[in-house]
């Protein structure tokens, strides 16, 4: 008896995934509940154990392959191909695009697409059952909504044969050049999704503040002096996440969530600080979770383990998701102002620049001190300028002078 292996519904909307590797052979022995394949979803790259012992009968998918939620991705036992009478009973195996049929069965056609697609596509009240999906298997992007709303037929076709090409190479006549293209990777079409959805229903404003950061270096430089180096050093971004904690809670309405089907802000008690960090996947959003329970050391114990992961790639699901507010440290990159994009639902993002030098006039006289820009974008729709500006104002109480964060911990 043979048994096929369906790609499972991961959760957090994910729709499809990514063969990144097999981990065993056709033919191959394989125990219950050992590795076999590693997939890569919209949020993180993902180990499936095997669901029963035996031999490794056929590999459904090659490397680079993405497969939709509920597909078979292999069998174990019995002979190749043996499942086919199985698969063709289950109503996950019926195809994406159906012939004719009545209307009451067109909306019962599963539909493959993000959840903030869906969401968009209920605020421009478009059917999904009705839209052609330009992703991969005929996923539903948020283009293709936005396409079907505004009945840009043409342009929708142009993007349909494109999402089709893995890569488009053509012959270049005198003066134009060779080019080519290439499809987002699964990890760049989230952060496409999530981005485009972001500036295009919040209403981004970004207030820019230089704080002084005195008392933060000289406190940090006390802290560092009596590390031994058995733990991981005691970073900017760990001090920092935490007076923003410290922040929040002083400012509220930048630790929510805007839920956008009821138009309701949801305030969050506790501090969860999403830590945006530069990958060579992408931009992944890892998540400090209950910042305000915890001291800067196991902070910075925290980051360090989660930086590991994110250039190693392996950041499950579980580390990307429940972040309330979101930090991005372009410090260690340069800059000197940013415009940052909120994570929805969050209402909030908040930059950080370099920590420099800089000439400044202290009573009359010039002087050297030590100084910080940051970028704060929020949603207008939550909160004003004002509140921003009372924000950077907290935080530079406690980059100014530490002691006064201790204080308010004890």
């Amino acid at each position: 008896m043979s048994v096929a292996f369906r790609l499972p519904d991961i959760g957090e909307g994910v729709a499809e995934a990514e063969v990144v590797r097999w981990l065993v052979k056709q033919g191959e022995e394989v125990e219950e509940n050992q590795p076999v394949i590693e997939v890569q979803t919209d949020k993180a790259v993902v180990e499936l154990p095997a669901p029963a012992s035996g031999k490794m009968a056929e590999l459904k998918w090659k490397e680079g392959d993405v497969v939709p939620v509920g597909e078979i991705l292999y069998v174990i036992g019995g002979e190749a191909g043996a499942e086919k009478e199985e698969a063709n009973r289950s109503p996950q195996s019926a195809p994406l695009n159906p012939g004719p049929a009545s209307p009451l069965l067109q909306k019962k056609k599963r539909v493959l697409a993000a959840p903030s697609t869906r969401r968009l596509a209920r605020e421009l009240r478009v059917d999904l059952t009705t839209v052609k999906g330009t992703g991969a298997h005929g996923r539903v992007t948020a283009e293709d909504v936005r396409a079907h709303a505004l009945n840009h037929n043409k342009l929708l076709n142009e993007k349909t044969k494109l999402a089709q090409n893995r890569v488009v190479e053509r012959d270049f006549h005198p003066g134009e050049g060779e080019w080519s293209e290439t499809p987002l990777s699964p990890v760049r079409k989230v952060i496409a999704e999530r981005l485009l959805f972001s500036v295009t229903t919040k209403p981004h404003a970004t207030h820019f503040a230089e704080l002084a950061v005195d008392g933060l270096v000289e406190w940090r430089q006390r802290r560092m002096a009596e590390q031994d180096g058995s733990s991981p050093r005691l970073s900017y971004l760990a001090i920092i996440s935490k007076m923003v904690a410290q922040t929040l809670k002083h400012h509220p309405l930048f630790n929510a969530h805007f839920i956008e089907e009821t138009q309701t802000i949801r305030q969050h008690h506790s501090v969860s600080l999403g830590i945006a960090a530069d990958t060579p996947k992408g931009l992944l959003v890892p998540v400090l979770r209950e910042v305000e329970r915890k001291t800067m050391d196991q902070l910075a114990q925290e980051l360090h383990s989660l930086t590991q992961l994110a250039r190693a790639g392996k950041l499950t699901p579980e580390h990307l998701k429940g972040s309330t507010f979101t930090i991005s440290n372009a410090g260690a990159l340069g800059g000197t102002w940013a415009t940052p994009i909120i994570n929805p639902p969050e209402v909030a993002i908040l930059a950080l620049h370099p920590i420099e030098q800089k000439p400044i006039v202290q009573e009359g006289k010039l002087t050297v001190g030590w100084r910080m820009n940051i970028s704060l974008s929020f949603d207008h729709r939550v909160m004003d300028g004002a509140d921003a500006i009372r924000f950077a104002q907290t935080l530079e109480t406690y980059t100014r002078d530490p002691g006064r964060l201790l204080k308010e911990l004890v």
